[in-house]
């Protein structure tokens, strides 16, 4: 299965090196310039790792965006910065991205890098579905034509697979498993994005439309997935 990266970059020469390394292990990628194309991107597709020069980007605004997409991306975030000082580093490691590079990084240096934490991550999905594909015990739920394997991250919808994004299917999986309970925007936001901050819930409601278009037969009457105008969501 080829992989698909995303290249996050100003900086021409740097963006040139890394599709270089990408075609050379015969994978794809996309090319952005914005952090906020950047959480687009992770929204609308699966994607393997990013490749993100943070040279002409606020630390602040780098490190809330890390927040915001780090469990959408199953795959290594390689940053590069002309900025080594120990408080860049300390914040750019806390919010777990896997290196921290200078721009003039030796290509050799940078493919050894790019390669270990590939297999890494590879290494750790594969063990992960093992022990899932050996459960005796899948957790399947079923309402109406919609029907959600916990187990196999698999979702079906009249008997036809339907593709979501691992938050997409973390989201739909946790009110799946909460049927008929009411959830916050607070609870759903602490539960799968791991936060809690002030006019962050816009996302829930970003990814909660998502669902609909994919699952409901008429999105602007959902049957599934519910508002609880004022409380939060219900999945029925």
């Amino acid at each position: 299965m080829t992989n698909r990266f995303l290249i996050l970059s100003q900086n021409p020469d740097l963006t040139t090196k890394i599709e270089q390394l990408i075609k050379k292990k015969r994978e794809n990628y996309r090319h952005l310039t914005t952090p906020t194309s950047l959480v687009v991107a992770l929204n609308d597709e699966n994607y393997s790792g990013i490749f993100w020069d943070i040279t002409k980007s606020n630390l602040d605004t780098t490190l809330a965006t890390l927040l915001l997409i780090r469990n959408q991306v199953a795959g290594p975030i390689i940053i590069f910065t002309n900025s080594h000082s120990d408080r860049t580093l300390d914040k750019l490691y806390k919010a777990k991205v896997d290196f921290v590079a200078g721009l003039e990084i030796n290509e050799k240096l940078l493919l050894r890098i790019f390669e270990q934490r590939l297999w890494s991550y590879s290494y750790k999905i594969h063990t992960q579905e093992k022990k899932l594909t050996n459960r005796a015990d899948e957790e399947i739920i079923e309402t109406g034509s919609i029907k959600i394997n916990i187990g196999k991250y698999s979702v079906f919808k009249d008997n036809e697979p339907v593709v979501l994004t691992p938050k997409e299917f973390q989201l739909l999986a946790y009110l799946a498993q909460n049927k008929g309970n009411v959830i916050s925007r607070e609870q759903l936001l602490q539960k799968i994005w791991g936060y809690d901050l002030l006019g962050s819930s816009r996302i829930v409601d970003i990814h909660i439309s998502h669902l609909r278009d994919k699952l409901e037969n008429d999105s602007t009457h959902p049957e599934h997935i519910l508002t609880k105008r004022g409380f939060g969501y219900c999945f029925i």
